[in-house]
């Protein structure tokens, strides 16, 4: 008998640069998870030896926040913004309507900042609440 073992697909972690293409959607899981989805625009250039630049075509990508951090996205980020995401790539792929595959690229964000580039920021610190307890103590 042979058994074929598949190698672990490597996790890609990334830290992506860009602007929201529209504000995000904040939506809540069947258990209540709060999680949170916008699009994220990241434009590359690159610097020739003889100093001039070249812009490269835009890449887009989906960002996805879970928990407090998609609340605060939500309340606090708009289409437009700069922001600055790390968290784990990765690719979704379907078949449309026409019968073509497409594919999307989505970042499931550990950390979401906005970008002090060309903004300016006031930080709200938020009172971390600690696990849900019922009457017992024990936590929920």
């Amino acid at each position: 008998m042979t058994t074929t073992t598949e190698a672990p697909t490597k996790v890609r972690y990334r830290t992506l640069v860009g602007n929201t293409t529209r504000d995000p959607e904040l939506r809540f899981s069947t258990k209540g998870t709060p999680w949170a989805m916008t699009g994220l625009a990241v434009n590359r250039r690159t610097r020739h030896d003889d100093g001039t630049w070249t812009e490269e075509e835009p890449e887009f990508y989906e960002l996805v926040c879970f928990g407090d951090m998609a609340e605060h996205v939500a309340q606090c980020v708009v289409k437009g913004d700069r922001l600055v995401a790390t968290g784990k790539l990765e690719d979704d792929a379907w078949t449309d309507r026409n019968g073509e595959m497409r594919t999307t690229h989505k970042l499931v964000a550990d950390e979401v900042g906005v970008s002090l580039r060309f903004a300016t920021v006031t930080a709200h610190r938020v009172e971390r609440q600690g696990p849900v307890t019922i009457d017992d103590g024990e936590p929920f």
